[in-house]
């Protein structure tokens, strides 16, 4: 299918000029976190703060728990406040992609920990990608199969890499593109925080952002719903919040399987009014 929507809603957002724009570029953020029309509890988590109460600054997290008795959901919670409330804590004192990393090994041996220390809940995990906005750079932290996509003068790029089996089978040219996106066991994580005893994340820059970028940060029940041609023309559409509205509505229309959730980051050279974000109760602000 295509999008064909186009026509602005009346709750347009206001973009207001503001002095401090000669210093860079602002992020303005939209997110999403759904149960989905088939799961009984939501098991994906996002967070996101603006580091010194500063636009030009941001941090945010995509997260998808796995583990029973609901341990998935506890997982996915608790890798989204440790990494933000690490970054947070050590924003002034390490380089980006130093904190990332640091972050994620922090909130690996945690999510361990708590899993050690609860039968409930040993073996949890959860999946975590995360993007850092500093100086007018991007960098990125991720492991396992949630995803950071960049629309950019209308081309689509993944800058996540699918910390996944079949991926690894893909990347090594035992199978084809088309045999990679409908495996069987697609699903089947390589890494992930809380499961493994070492971790190797993705800890990448992505250069300097440019404004009319839009970063998209998403759990894997929302690509597992679109193909990327799908994906790239919602994300061609110019309100985030119409954005997010159809996403919901095609991911139910479609009967998901899974929950999904996602961040539209857009980056201006003017502080825009975000309205209130939706939807459920694993938004961290």
């Amino acid at each position: 299918m295509r999008f064909i929507f186009s026509k602005k809603k009346d709750k347009a957002l206001a973009s207001t000029k503001n002095s401090n724009s000669s210093n860079g570029n602002f992020c303005a953020v939209y997110a999403v976190s759904e149960t989905g029309p088939t799961r009984d509890h939501n098991e994906d988590s996002v967070a996101f703060s603006f580091p010194d109460n500063d636009k030009h600054n941001l941090i945010a997290v995509v997260a998808d728990g796995m583990g029973g008795h609901n341990a998935g959901e506890v997982a996915s919670k608790m890798a989204c406040n440790l990494l933000l409330d690490y970054c947070l804590k050590n924003w002034q004192q390490y380089t980006p992609e130093k904190l990332l990393h640091k972050a994620f090994m922090e909130a690996h041996q945690q999510i361990i920990g708590a899993g050690n220390s609860n039968p409930d809940q040993k073996g949890m995990g959860t999946t975590a990608t995360s993007v850092i906005i500093q100086q007018n750079v991007c960098y990125i932290g991720h492991i396992g199969d949630s995803r950071v996509y960049l629309l950019r003068n209308g081309s689509l790029v993944q800058l996540s890499k699918d910390h996944t089996l079949v991926n690894q089978m893909y990347e090594s040219g035992e199978i084809t593109e088309i045999e990679r996106d409908h495996h069987p066991m697609k699903n089947v994580l390589l890494q992930a925080l809380g499961t493994t005893p070492n971790i190797e994340p993705q800890i990448s820059s992505e250069g300097g952002i440019q404004e009319g970028d839009r970063f998209f940060l998403c759990s894997d029940g929302v690509y597992e719903a679109l193909t990327e041609e799908n994906l790239k023309d919602l994300l061609l559409m110019e309100q985030p919040e119409f954005i997010l509205e159809c996403l919901s509505l095609v991911a139910t229309s479609r009967n998901v399987s899974d929950n999904f959730s996602a961040f539209v980051i857009d980056i201006s050279s003017v502080v825009q009014s975000v309205p209130s974000l939706t939807k459920e109760q694993n938004l961290i602000q």
